[in-house]
């Protein structure tokens, strides 16, 4: 398999809520996080087409080798970003490249592309980003900034430990991105918390420093007997997204574009970087490009620099457009086929749900969402206009579909392609995403 790390998707944009007043304005850029894996040509291009048309600005490149099955396809994106005036920008694989000091081949590497018209620049500085790279001090990353000429370092750290004081002896980072977007596994059943992103952003006013904050749906990793768990998708997406226009961070990072083997990929998957993998046991038939029909609302509400969910509307010009997902095996279900088992973190943290946003356009207040499971109803939720949140509890085997009822007319909804089955071969717990009206 020719992909990248099980590492994330990005979508960034800038807000400074605390900040000087040059940051605090809105229209910000937006980013998704981009796997570097052996991808063809037309299919880069495909990916800059889709990202444009959601309104994101850029994709933050995760790469951890630079054999030829990596860098080509850095060049197709950089050429047709270039073509297409779409953003792109390193976000270099530390966690998975065994990287020990930044001033080595990735800076040399990194060089050239600075000077693309492609490459995207923040407050006029080229942006460098991480997974990882916790351990490495801040002389060599003031070596690596030296070599690489001026240019924004902004990690991501996911086994930093978030404190007030975290820039102290850190003068070479210009900010940091909490990579934890979702609750940890000794959480349980939990709505995903803000509270390290407070204490990072409050770190970051307190130095002049740029936070960036992660958005993501779900991880779930289900490879070999050391990658095979569960973070916690229930309450997390759709209560993201108001976190995220509540705190106002400087930069956002959507998890992931097409980290297909973490499951929390919201683009394209391809075939070509995937060829052979044990990831084909848990994506096959999980198409997660459904994510869109909220995604969308939410990338206008932030360039707008919204700060509520309340003029979170459809894009499409209809009366309604949403987004469900729910898990196709139940939690208790029986997959004791599957030699890698299931994950204790299902069992602790997972839920038998149906979860969603459904958009209602101004002036059609009083709609109603029913969710069926099989041959029973999971429950109704009278919306109001704007952003509204679903979740249902209960699911069990049988197909799932959410519709939306004016009084005695279906106006939409969405159906789900695979049921919801009690037993499986495989212990997937990929979320099944369904967008609408499409």
């Amino acid at each position: 398999m020719r992909f990248v790390s099980a590492l994330t998707v990005s979508l960034l944009a800038a807000l400074g809520s605390c900040r000087p007043a040059a940051k605090r304005q809105s229209g910000k850029p937006i980013f998704a996080h981009y796997m570097i894996g052996e991808i063809y040509d037309e299919h880069t291009r495909q990916d800059i087409v889709d990202a444009q048309a959601l309104g994101l600005d850029a994709f933050a490149l995760n790469i951890n080798s630079l054999q030829s099955w990596a860098t080509e396809t850095v060049d197709r994106l950089f050429n047709n970003a270039d073509e297409l005036g779409f953003g792109l920008f390193f976000s270099f694989d530390i966690a998975a490249s065994g990287w020990t000091s930044p001033n080595d081949d990735f800076a040399s590497y990194l060089k050239p592309f600075l000077s693309r018209t492609s490459y995207f620049k923040y407050s006029g500085k080229p942006l460098v980003s991480t997974f990882g790279g916790e351990s490495i001090s801040n002389d060599q990353w003031s070596s690596f900034k030296s070599t690489i000429g001026d240019a924004l370092l902004i990690p991501g750290f996911y086994e930093a430990t978030p404190s007030t004081t975290f820039f102290d002896g850190k003068s070479s980072l210009d900010g940091v991105f909490n990579w934890n977007t979702w609750p940890y596994s000794d959480q349980g059943k939990a709505t995903v918390s803000t509270t390290d992103d407070e204490t990072f952003i409050t770190a970051a006013n307190s130095a002049n420093k740029l936070f960036i904050m992660g958005m993501s749906p779900i991880q779930f990793k289900h490879i070999d007997t050391s990658q095979s768990w569960y973070r916690r998708g229930e309450n997390n997406l759709e209560y993201r997204i108001e976190q995220a226009l509540a705190l106002q961070p400087d930069m956002i990072e959507l998890q992931t574009w097409n980290d297909a083997g973490e499951s929390h990929y919201m683009g394209n998957l391809w075939e070509e970087p995937m060829t052979n993998s044990p990831i084909h046991t848990y994506t096959d038939g999980y198409n997660h490009t459904g994510y869109k029909e909220i995604l969308g609302a939410f990338v206008q509400a932030w360039k707008r620099g919204d700060t509520t969910t309340a003029n979170m509307v459809p894009t499409n010009g209809k009366t309604i457009q949403g987004t469900f997902w729910h898990h196709t095996l139940t939690v208790d279900a029986d997959c004791s086929s599957d030699s890698l088992a299931k994950p204790q973190d299902v069992i602790n943290n997972a839920e038998d749900a149906v979860s969603g946003v459904v958009l209602v356009a101004k002036g059609s207040a009083g709609l109603v969402a029913v969710v069926n499971n099989g041959d029973k109803e999971l429950g109704k939720l009278t919306l109001n206009e704007g952003y509204n949140k679903v979740k249902f509890t209960g699911v069990g085997a049988g197909k799932v579909q959410l519709e939306v009822w004016d009084r005695s007319t279906m106006i939409g909804g969405g159906y789900a392609p695979l049921e919801v089955a009690a037993s499986g071969s495989v212990c997937n717990y990929n979320f099944q995403v369904v967008g609408f009206p499409g």
